[in-house]
């Protein structure tokens, strides 16, 4: 997208919204997608089974889910996605996930396995998004269909994530009845995922992005605008302990399938607390003026420490993206004290060290989001992985709209380079230095601030040729791109 885009942002996605509100069905993508002509249209592969490329991904981190959620946007339509936020066309679409060669190498399409990450968005946006504050009351009154898709804050809040599995999985369906073969399985288990893959189809796994999904009861997740102090650990009786309606949601979305949870996001919830999630130019464009400081760097609530070991318990992935460094010390110390560690996940982000490097001080609170020296080292102690994503403000302090250490916002425009700087940077911190604990996680349709060079699936190959040109073999290139996904989603999905 072009910078007069990006500048746009929320406009489109509250004018979207609204279309898909108001509009008949036929205008709001549910039986017609403008966008493009249907999936029939495209030529049928010469075999009846799925051939990705030798090098092909497993992505650890993507929503499409939430655009299906949002605008009704749907799996078999062709959409035609760009550089930048991608505010309502779909990146991983079924054209996307099954298209794309690469000369001289055997296979089409550079995904073999996806992990959706389900993801609500929070109702706190329309409290601290001053854009959306200001007409958000006028939407609530004329278009309760889209003020409805804001997380309800109580917990009906795991209604709403079930029926944006619930969506997911029809449209997968229906996808797989469009094609002369079935690309796509509903994988509820790392069994079901691998044995995909061997079958020639691509797996999809359910997970969750913030533990707000789970329900909202406690005081401190309130966040009017962060005008008090969190009241940690404080909540109302929810069952037969604190902890008990939290634990019977997350036991019913693991009985469905869900593989993993990114605990924190963008606003506190009943289990954890945040850094930094979204890059300052995009907060300028939202209105948003929280910034995350250390006297912030909070502890998992007394809940979250509850859930966190749940999860250890009943092997359900912990991806640590986005919660604050003290959780992330927290979550690894308990860990540590398992006779069994399980692996911990960073999904999508960068390192702080490449970040402060690029960034020197400018954007210092941002390079939380990032992974530090010592929280590399305890993934690699666990057998977890880092997911790398494409965004270039996480990898290098700066992007297309940000000046950063001499460099211009032009130099920021293609992200693979520093993909792959981060990637060697991570490996070089490891003992093994092997390449066994960093994957890739695009963040596809979360409203990431995307490249030029890497905005949709089917330029996965010049991700793949970058890391090979970069001198990594070939067995190294394919733990990086889905070993070590597939390593972790074995060891960690129970």
């Amino acid at each position: 997208m072009n910078q007069w885009d990006r500048k746009t942002f929320l406009w489109k996605m509250m004018f979207a919204g609204l279309g898909s509100a108001v509009l008949p069905k036929w205008l709001s993508g549910r039986n017609l997608d403008l966008q493009a002509p249907a999936l029939a249209a495209f030529p049928d592969p010469d075999t009846q089974l799925y051939e990705p490329n030798e090098f092909a991904i497993v992505d650890l981190h993507c929503h499409p889910s939430l655009k299906m959620y949002l605008w009704g946007r749907k799996l078999w339509r062709r959409h035609t996605p760009g550089l930048g936020i991608n505010a309502t066309d779909l990146q991983d679409d079924m054209k996307q996930l099954i298209s794309g060669s690469i000369p001289d190498q055997p296979g089409q399409g550079f995904v073999q396995g996806i992990v959706v990450a389900h993801y609500l968005p929070e109702a706190a946006v329309k409290e601290q998004w001053d854009t959306l504050k200001k007409i958000y009351p006028w939407i609530a009154r004329l278009f309760r269909h889209f003020a409805d898709k804001l997380e309800h804050g109580d917990w009906t809040n795991i209604d709403q994530i079930n029926q944006m599995i619930d969506q997911m999985e029809t449209q997968v369906s229906i996808a797989n009845n469009k094609k002369c073969f079935k690309p796509f399985v509903i994988a509820r288990s790392y069994k079901e995922f691998i044995g995909a893959i061997e079958q020639k189809r691509i797996p999809i796994a359910h997970a969750i992005e913030g533990a707000h999904a789970l329900g909202r009861d406690q005081s401190a997740s309130v966040d009017k605008g962060r005008k008090r102090k969190p009241e940690k650990g404080k909540m109302k009786v929810s069952g037969r302990d604190d902890s008990y309606q939290y634990i019977r949601n997350l036991e019913a979305l693991k009985a469905r399938g869900v593989c993993m949870m990114t605990l924190a996001h963008l606003f506190a919830n009943d289990i954890a607390y945040c850094v930094e999630g979204i890059s300052p130019d995009e907060k300028k464009s939202i209105g948003m003026k929280w910034y995350y400081t250390s006297e912030e760097d909070l502890k998992l609530t007394t809940v979250g420490v509850k859930v966190v070991e749940w999860m250890l318990d009943n092997g359900m992935i912990i991806d640590l993206t986005h919660s604050t460094p003290a959780i992330r010390g927290q979550i690894f110390e308990m860990n540590s004290n398992r006779a069994v560690q399980r692996p911990i996940v960073f999904t999508h982000t960068g390192s702080q060290d490449k970040f402060n490097q690029y960034d020197k001080g400018k954007y210092p609170n941002f390079s939380f989001y990032c992974v530090s020296q010592e929280e590399i080292t305890s993934i690699c102690k666990c057998k977890g992985t880092i997911g790398v994503i494409p965004e270039v403000f996480w990898l290098a302090g700066g992007d297309t709209h940000l000046r950063c250490n001499g460099l211009q916002p032009k130099e920021f425009r293609n992200g693979i380079p520093y993909m792959v700087e981060t990637i060697k940077y991570i490996n070089s911190m490891t003992d093994e230095k092997d390449y066994s604990n960093v994957s890739i996680g695009t963040d596809f349709d979360g409203f990431a601030d995307d490249p030029q060079d890497l905005y949709e699936a089917t330029q996965l190959d010049a991700l793949i040729k970058a890391l090979l040109l970069a001198g990594i073999n070939d067995e190294c290139v394919k733990k990086i791109t889905s070993g070590n996904a597939l390593r972790v989603l074995e060891n960690g999905w129970l």
